[in-house]
């Protein structure tokens, strides 16, 4: 799986990681998770939109601005 984003207000899009579910580990804490924020690095906006993706294929097409991630 592949996960992308989004910039709502500039357009910019990128791929943030390849999740491996086989792989993934647990992480298991007494306080809770912070919530994720992030931040466009080219306009600095905070809306950003996570996509994500079963393929790279479909994640480059989205990066290429080829398919609209829905």
């Amino acid at each position: 799986m592949m996960i992308c984003a989004e910039c709502g207000r500039c357009g910019r899009r990128s791929i943030l990681s390849q999740r491996d579910d086989a792989n993934e580990r647990q992480i298991t804490s007494s306080e809770p998770a912070e919530p994720v924020t992030l931040r466009c690095d080219l306009c600095g906006s905070r809306r950003v939109q996570v996509v994500q993706f079963d393929s790279p294929y479909l994640a480059m097409a989205f990066i290429a601005k080829r398919g609209s991630g829905r």
